[in-house]
C-alpha cells in the first residue's frame, strides 16, 4: 500500500440521477438512497487504510449531502461536465499524489476489508469491477498513472489503458465493489445479503411503509 492514499468519491446530483430507478422511486427517494449509499461507502473508506477522503460533488445538492456527513468536499467548477472531467478537475486541484483511489458512491455492500484487499495489491493500477462491467474501485499509483474512462464496460477500458501505458495491473473481485445500484433489479437484490447500516435502515423504513400501506 502507498504511504499516502487519497480516496475520491464522485457524487453526482442526488435524486436527479439513477433515472432507471424512477419506475419505482421518486426523485426524493432516489436522493435519499444516494445519500444512504454515500454514507456507507465513506464509512467503509474511513475504516480502511486511507489517508484522506474527498467527495467530488456535482452540484450544490451533492455538496450538501456530503457536508452533512462531515466529509471534505470538492465542488465541480462551472463548466465541468461528465464524470471523467470532474475527476480530472479534482486531481488538478489536489495536485500530485502517490496513490489515488476512486470509489463510486453507489456501493451499499462495501466494507473496509474490500478496500484493504484492493490497496494490498502490488500493482500500479488496480481495477475492482462491478457485476455489470463498470468500475467500482480504481486505484492508480501515482494518481495520474492512467486516465479514467467511466461509463459502460469501464473496467475493461481501464485495464486496457493500463496495459497500453505499460503499467502493472491487478484486478480485484469482491462483493463490496461488485454490487452497485442502477436498476430496480439491483435495488431488489439488496434484500438478500448484508448492506451498509445506513442503506439498511432506509430500506427498512420503506419496507415498513409498504407494509402499513398494504
Amino acid at each position: 500500500m502507498s504511504p499516502s492514499t487519497v480516496a475520491l468519491v464522485p457524487l453526482r446530483a442526488p435524486g436527479a440521477g439513477k433515472t432507471r430507478l424512477s419506475v419505482a422511486l421518486s426523485a426524493e427517494q432516489r436522493g435519499a438512497l444516494a445519500g444512504a449509499m454515500l454514507a456507507d461507502v465513506c464509512r467503509a473508506l474511513s475504516e480502511a487504510p486511507v489517508d484522506d477522503l474527498v467527495v467530488v460533488a456535482g452540484g450544490e445538492a451533492a455538496a450538501a449531502a456530503a457536508s452533512a456527513l462531515g466529509l471534505e468536499v470538492l465542488l465541480d467548477a462551472p463548466g465541468v461536465t461528465g464524470l471523467d472531467a470532474a475527476i480530472r478537475a479534482a486531481q488538478h486541484r489536489l495536485g500530485p499524489v502517490p496513490a489515488l483511489l476512486v470509489v463510486t458512491a453507489d456501493l451499499p455492500r462495501l466494507q473496509a476489508d474490500d478496500v484493504a484487499t484492493l490497496l494490498d495489491q502490488d500493482a500500479e493500477v488496480v481495477v475492482a469491477p462491478t457485476d455489470d462491467g463498470g468500475t467500482g474501485g480504481l486505484l492508480r499509483r501515482p494518481g495520474d498513472a492512467i486516465d479514467t474512462a467511466y461509463g459502460p464496460n469501464s473496467a475493461r477500458r481501464h485495464a486496457a489503458e493500463a496495459r497500453r501505458r505499460g503499467r502493472s495491473l491487478a484486478t480485484v473481485h469482491t462483493a463490496g465493489f461488485a454490487t452497485d445500484v442502477d436498476t430496480l433489479a439491483d435495488l431488489t437484490a439488496l434484500s438478500t445479503g448484508p448492506v451498509g447500516a445506513t442503506t439498511a435502515a432506509l430500506l427498512a423504513t420503506w419496507s415498513d411503509r409498504d407494509a402499513d400501506a398494504g
